[in-house]
């Protein structure tokens, strides 16, 4: 799609809420495991009520049985479908609702979850070509996001596989809700004058510190943002901003300790050479003496290993220690991203400094 034809679209979908459910084909009846904030701006049903349950509270007395049978043939088949199907919000009024809906595989094929994109349609959409056109770009954007969602994927089958706590389900929240601000990025990107090949990643990253912030509940605890406004690439901004959430969820969850309060800064900048740095720092209870904090749960093969890998994914075996998931996690982002990652003491406090080049 040409971008006169996306700016065209502008006006009858760049303000839609686009709504993005994830749902775990792996569970009993293929229940919701996050929704979005438009999805319960759209539907009025509130994520803690759709949250554990099957999609089908949506339908109502006007919802096509036809279109059920399809959505339902879709679902079995594992593959990508798109239907256009009447559901109804909590307070039963019906709605026209353009679902696009794509598998998401593990490298052996295996469906690990499925990611629906909706999108509600009104009179004053612009008609069935603009529906049409909206839908494919819809369709363009959710490719790009797959992976990075693949990626995420996995992060949330390693935390599962821990015992599962508030703090744990706080987690795989967090780093779908990272996700979520990607799509809403690179859909803005698109619909106004950029490619949609690069991300503004100062902004994203700024909403990444915000949702991080807001999910913790730590009001006591700021974190001052300055974030130059930087292109890069899809891939390079997704890695980053999910760096970016689980260093501050590290920093929230231990620098402040015995602590009433705290300030944790963070930085984006380009460097004279041509390279960028993210540096997170906090004026807490620093590191203890002699951590080797993320790396101190793998051994020196284990690193030499990591370091070698070259294939872009990202290394969720995990390991045990006092690193844990988000250790594991850390290091594997850095090294997708080919990164520099330094982590020292600061006078008081913690200072972690990311350095990699654009690609």
């Amino acid at each position: 799609m040409d971008r006169e034809r996306r700016q065209t679209l502008g006006s009858s979908v760049s303000k839609a809420s686009i709504s993005i459910v994830l749902t775990d084909p792996t569970a009993e009846d293929n229940p919701i495991f996050f929704v979005n904030d438009a999805f319960q701006r759209v539907t009025l049903y509130s994520r803690e009520f759709a949250l554990g349950r099957n999609c089908r509270f949506l339908q109502g007395e006007q919802t096509e049985p036809e279109v059920l049978d399809e959505i339902r043939a879709g679902i079995a088949a594992r593959k990508e479908f798109q239907v256009t199907i009447t559901n109804h919000k909590a307070d039963g009024t019906p709605f026209r609702n353009q679902l696009l809906i794509s598998p998401v595989t593990e490298k052996d094929g295996t469906v690990s979850a499925f990611f629906g994109v909706q999108r509600e349609l009104h009179g004053d959409n612009g008609g069935p070509e603009q529906d049409i056109q909206a839908l494919d770009l819809l369709r363009e954007l959710q490719h790009r996001v797959k992976n990075h969602l693949s990626m995420v994927v996995s992060m949330i089958r390693m935390q599962a596989s821990r015992k599962v706590t508030p703090a744990s389900v706080q987690a795989v929240g967090r780093r779908v809700e990272a996700l979520a601000l990607l799509y809403e990025e690179m859909f803005d990107a698109t619909m106004g004058s950029g490619s949609g090949e690069t991300i503004r990643t100062g902004a994203y990253l700024s909403r990444i510190a915000s949702v991080v912030s807001r999910i913790a509940g730590q009001s006591a605890i700021r974190i001052n943002v300055e974030c130059e406004e930087i292109d890069l690439p899809v891939d390079q901004a997704a890695r980053l901003g999910l760096l970016l959430s689980e260093l501050l969820t590290n920093a929230l969850e231990h620098a402040f300790k015995g602590r009433d309060k705290g300030l944790i800064d963070v930085r984006f900048k380009r460097l004279s050479e041509g390279g960028v740095r993210l540096t997170v720092e906090d004026d807490g209870i620093g590191l203890p003496e002699g951590s080797n904090w993320p790396y101190e749960a793998e051994t020196v093969e284990v690193q030499q290993e990591r370091a070698e890998r070259s294939d872009g994914t990202l290394d969720t075996t995990g390991h045990d220690g006092h690193s844990g998931v988000g250790g594991t996690i850390i290091t594997g982002l850095t090294q997708m991203l080919s990164a520099r990652l330094d982590v020292n003491r600061a006078l008081q406090g913690t200072i972690v400094t990311v350095d990699f080049q654009p690609s």
